[in-house]
């Protein structure tokens, strides 16, 4: 089992965003499939940018940022037919 960490939008707000309007849940990943690959965050960025993003989005809703990973797994199957 892969678990990741995940920044829901709880509430909406303006400006700087109060405690409590963002939550972060740990959802467990589904098992991954032929040509998906498991990244690792490093560095998350906090551009201001996302308080405008964030007026897009429902509640409840994940939000999305720019980030720095790393691979951990890959899975590519190839079938050879001779």
């Amino acid at each position: 089992m892969v678990y990741a960490k995940s920044r829901t939008l709880k509430k909406h707000f303006e400006g700087s965003a109060p405690r409590g309007n963002l939550e972060l849940k740990t959802v467990e990943l589904p098992p991954f499939n032929n040509g998906e690959v498991l990244l690792q965050a490093l560095l998350l960025a906090g551009d201001p940018y996302l308080g405008v993003a964030v007026k897009r989005l429902k509640e409840g809703d994940a939000m999305m940022r720019q980030q720095v990973v790393r691979t951990v797994e890959i899975k590519i199957y190839t079938t050879f037919i001779i």
